[in-house]
């Protein structure tokens, strides 16, 4: 197979930590792997970060940025930043003129590297994949009224227009560019997950000390919180577990943007089941996921049957866990994910059902056990790196031979 000079824009690039952050970083070391360069181009939005390194082989840029204030708009998601300026704009250029890649691959197409991607389209006629990596949506009626003609109005034409090919993660993502951005040939192409991920036994140890889990239930959470993601099904559903298994903890994984979580605890007096462990980096999840019974978050601003299984619940399948999610079961296509044989399917704003169904698992280690082992092999059989890889390469040739 030919290799490829691959250019990646991104606002969100490790140390920054989000799904789209990690699959992007991955993503590119795995291409690396393979015998491609990749350069990635972000924002520097921690003085920390240093302006150039090389990250296992990728070519890491970090553009001089504007950290933005929290905004509920936007979910109070503390990472925003800007970096469309004319200084960077040439920064930029300098870094195309040095490496002339083959194909420019920006991913999330609501952060502003957008423009410089379709700025960078229109002025070298580099062929431009877009990763749309989530639905802009809000709890509130009242920011989607703002919201949703952004997307029609503003990203469609200054950004998403300027694309060659769209990729999507899933079927509701390829929806969304279909209904809204009308694109007639979005692709598929999933999110590729690490199934050699390695324990360390000191660090689960450290982890189970500091968080005081040992003997405990752990239904971990992986994800940042807010509106969206609130976890309030699992909060209220919390009593009635404890009523059978006083040993539990729900354990929230992610940077905290709301007070919803820590509010339904006060009132429903089970703050102590609740532990909030903050971001963590990425390394750490596996050992969290090895102290876990079951992993449970879901995005509360779609219908389910619209909405899909995050990366963090995929990683959590591949670890060997049982999940449950409030998602649409055809999200990777019929048959890949079959409710009580390797996912558990719930529904949303039915704590007591809900709770039911946890009881029902922390019961029964065998079920739990048969399910988990299902789920890392339904990973192993439709998200290795193998895979991904070579669908995204098949893009970048289709579109650099047009």
């Amino acid at each position: 197979m030919k290799s490829y000079t691959i250019l990646m824009l991104s606002n969100l690039y490790p140390p920054v930590v989000s799904g789209s952050s990690t699959q992007t970083a991955a993503l590119s070391r795995e291409l690396v792997k393979r015998g491609h360069k990749v350069i990635i181009i972000t924002a520097r939005v921690n003085p920390d970060s240093p302006e150039y390194e090389d990250d296992h082989g990728v070519l890491v840029y970090r553009l001089p940025a504007l950290r933005l204030p929290k905004l509920t708009i936007y979910f109070n998601f503390p990472w925003l930043s800007y970096t469309f300026t004319r200084s960077n704009i040439r920064r930029i250029t300098n870094i195309v003129n040095k490496h002339k890649p083959d194909v420019i691959h920006l991913h999330n197409h609501m952060f502003d590297f957008g423009l410089s991607a379709s700025f960078l389209r229109k002025r070298t006629k580099i062929p431009l994949v877009i990763t749309l990596h989530t639905v802009i949506r809000h709890s509130s009626r009242f920011y989607n009224f703002f919201l949703l003609p952004i997307d029609r109005l503003v990203l469609k034409p200054l950004i998403v227009d300027h694309a060659d090919q769209v990729l999507c993660p899933d079927f509701n993502i390829k929806r969304y560019a279909q209904e809204i951005f009308k694109r007639d040939n979005p692709i598929i192409v999933p999110y590729g997950i690490d199934t050699n991920t390695r324990v360390n036994d000191a660090k689960v140890k450290e982890l189970c000390e500091r968080y005081g889990l040992e003997g405990k239930h752990v239904i971990l959470s992986l994800g940042h919180v807010h509106e969206i993601r609130n976890r309030k099904d699992l909060i209220l559903a919390l009593p009635k577990i404890l009523e059978v298994f006083p040993n539990t903890v729900l354990l929230l994984i992610g940077a905290i943007s709301t007070d919803t979580p820590s509010e339904i605890a006060r009132k429903l007096k089970v703050n102590d089941a609740l532990v909030f462990c903050g971001p963590v980096v990425h390394d750490d999840i596996s050992h969290f996921l090895y102290l876990a019974d079951l992993e449970a978050h879901w995005l509360n601003q779609e219908a389910p049957e619209r909405t899909s299984l995050g990366i963090a619940s995929l990683e959590a399948m591949a670890a060997g866990r049982t999940i449950l999610a409030a998602a649409n079961p055809d999200t990777y296509g019929k048959g890949v994910l079959t409710h009580d044989e390797n996912v558990i399917i719930v529904q949303p704003d039915s704590p007591d059902e809900l709770a039911n169904t946890i009881i029902d698992l922390l019961r029964d280690d065998v079920r739990r056990a048969a399910i988990g082992h299902r789920a890392r092999q339904t990973i192993l059989d439709h998200f290795s790196w193998d895979s991904v890889c070579e669908q995204t390469v098949q893009v970048y040739e289709s579109v650099i031979k047009k």
